[in-house]
């Protein structure tokens, strides 16, 4: 496999990895969130709606139940139906300073004896057991409890809920005497209602035990549409009508609900206060497109950033592949792919080159007189003083030792001749070792031309051939093979 492949191969992986994992990350964190976000509104914001809800209500209960009590055991009234209902102007009077008093919707008093209906402005109506309007004072007539609550929706008033408490009336001795009571709107409910719709987002509204939706926003489901006519809703609705109050979810027509309820005994009704899952997740979840959106922009640059990186260290590492350490001169691996790419050029275009195979003479003196570091100097300043005798176009190679190689580009046998001889002169004029400037330092070379039918082995052989030939001649001299 190819660098490159290798190096796309890598990026690839890095890339998928880096997808796969802020992907998962995001997704994973989104759920993790959205399950506790769920479970926060269930179990706290949803229940404290609840619970600012039902505290309204009950400040509004606790007024109207005190005003009818307060009326239910008035000696007044005690000792006006004992005497014989006389003056019924008295009784309406009485009702009125009630109303305006405690700022009463309305305010009745209905005797038992002659089922007059005493109310704030008159006292002409006459109750009957067959009307179906009256039905309510007999039902509270024959009850145990000391008063009922009945709740109306008022269309007058911006549909504010209306309650009125029918209190019961028993003088000392226990006798019936009737049912009194006053009405009140409940307006704070309605406004808080209106609070939640639309500032928090929150759907309030009230059911009876039977199921049916008493109040709520829209005038087309109050009093028309049952907890069993809402989808989703149906599958709960038992559940929920037999629990004084709990948490749920369910699957509406828009997504998933998630609902508290609770019952109102003074109502008789259960209060309901949803939200819909989507709207509670709304700002989740444009941070999470976000993030998913900007996630890749990172990605890509953090790729861009690792493609450069391993750019420069590959182009280190392939540097550092084919040079020498102690020059800086390209090494053998270098001059052997080198080569073999002359060989190729020359059969394709027959282009001549020339290999001058170099050899420092006697260097072993230098190791065992100087030391191997002042050797080391000396092979320094030899690769130098061969740099700047070079071409720019020759390739300059330390072949191994105190040996050197120059390929030659576009350079016939005598050219290499005089550059071989250039490069011997410039050693004999160079000053290696300043502390001893009499010592010099010669250099052997051996030259090859490439030929027709030449492969790597048999030309490097010929300009090795003679350099041994130089050898043998006696050193600082060139020769061509």
């Amino acid at each position: 496999m190819s660098i490159v492949s290798l190096r796309t191969k890598l990026i690839a992986i890095i890339t998928v990895i880096l997808i796969a994992g802020f992907a998962a990350t995001n997704i994973l964190n989104y759920q993790v969130s959205k399950g506790a976000l769920r479970t926060t509104i269930l179990e706290n914001e949803l229940p404290l709606s609840s619970n600012n809800v039902y505290s309204a209500i009950q400040a509004d209960l606790l007024r109207p139940i005190f005003i009818s009590s307060l009326m239910a055991n008035d000696t007044f009234v005690h000792e006006w139906v004992h005497d014989g209902e006389l003056k019924p102007e008295r009784m309406v009077r009485y009702l009125d300073k009630i109303r305006s008093r405690y700022d009463a919707f309305t305010s009745f008093f209905i005797s038992s004896k002659t089922l007059r209906y005493y109310h704030y402005e008159d006292s002409s109506r006459i109750l009957s057991e067959t009307n179906l309007e009256d039905r309510w004072f007999f039902e509270a007539r024959d009850m145990k409890d000391p008063y009922v609550v009945n709740v109306d929706f008022n269309h007058q008033q911006e549909r504010n809920i209306t309650i009125f408490i029918n209190y019961r009336v028993i003088d000392n001795d226990g006798e019936f005497l009737g049912v009194t009571g006053v009405g009140l709107g409940l307006g704070s409910v309605s406004k808080l209602v209106k609070t939640y719709q639309e500032e928090f987002r929150r759907n309030v509204y009230f059911v009876d035990q039977a199921g049916l939706i008493q109040v709520h926003a829209d005038p087309e489901i109050a009093g028309k549409t049952t907890l069993y006519d809402v989808l989703g809703m149906r599958d709960i609705a038992d559940k929920v009508l037999a629990n004084g109050r709990g948490s749920y979810a369910y699957d509406g027509v828009d997504g998933k609900v998630l609902l508290t309820t609770r019952y109102i005994p003074e109502l008789k009704w259960h209060l309901f206060i949803e939200l819909p899952e989507s709207q509670a997740l709304a700002d989740m979840k444009r941070g999470f497109i976000r993030n998913m959106l900007i996630g890749p922009a990172v990605i890509a640059l953090t790729i861009l950033l690792i493609i450069y990186t391993i750019n420069i260290f590959q182009g280190r590492l392939e540097q550092m592949a084919i040079t020498d350490k102690l020059t800086g001169l390209s090494n053998r691996q270098h001059f052997d792919l080198s080569l073999t790419q002359a060989i190729k050029r020359f059969r394709r275009d027959e282009r001549p080159f020339s290999l001058l195979m170099m050899d420092i003479d006697n260097f072993k003196l230098i190791n065992d007189q100087l030391g191997h570091l002042a050797g080391d100097k000396a092979i320094r300043h030899a690769a130098k003083v061969i740099r700047d005798q070079s071409r720019d176009s020759d390739l300059l190679c330390r072949w191994g030792g105190e040996e050197f190689v120059i390929l030659a580009t576009e350079c016939n046998a005598p050219d290499a001749q005089r550059l071989g001889d250039s490069i011997r002169e410039a050693f004999r004029d160079a000053k290696f070792f300043p502390d001893t400037p009499d010592k010099k330092i010669t250099l052997s070379v051996g030259i090859s031309q490439v030929r027709k039918n030449d492969d790597e082995e048999s030309v490097v052989a010929r300009a090795d051939r003679a350099l041994y030939a130089a050898k043998d001649n006696g050193r600082d001299c060139t020769k061509t093979a």
